[in-house]
């Protein structure tokens, strides 16, 4: 199930949109990093030719959002301690139930970084 609402979510997306703030790059990150984990989940479990691109999918989002993660921090002024710092204490947030915040940003965080995967 969790597969086939992100495999929605990437169908029904829009345009890449504006360079994300570092916040906004930061949660879009945890969002996909969370997102891989889950996804790769559901291939060991069924290792299904649309189970293995979704996971292939959901990385190439992942490395799209830090490498916006690492260029926003640089524009914003922030030491690599602090953005790592950022994404350390993101992830921590969210640790206890990363399917809520999945289901809440993931939209999102397709629509902003789409033009990576297409």
């Amino acid at each position: 199930m969790f597969i086939s609402a992100l495999a929605l979510s990437f169908a029904l997306s829009t345009a890449a949109q504006e360079p994300q703030s570092h916040r906004q790059a930061v949660t879009c990150t945890g969002v996909f990093l969370y997102t891989l984990v889950l996804t790769a989940q559901v291939v060991e479990s069924d290792p299904t030719s649309e189970n293995q691109e979704t996971a292939q999918t959901a990385g190439q989002l992942l490395k799209a959002a830090d490498a916006e993660r690492l260029a926003a921090a640089a524009r914003e002024g922030l030491s690599t301690d602090a953005n790592g710092a950022a994404l350390n204490a993101w992830l921590e947030a969210n640790v206890d139930n990363p399917q809520a915040v999945i289901e809440r940003e993931l939209d999102g965080c397709i629509g902003a970084y789409v033009h990576a995967v297409m």
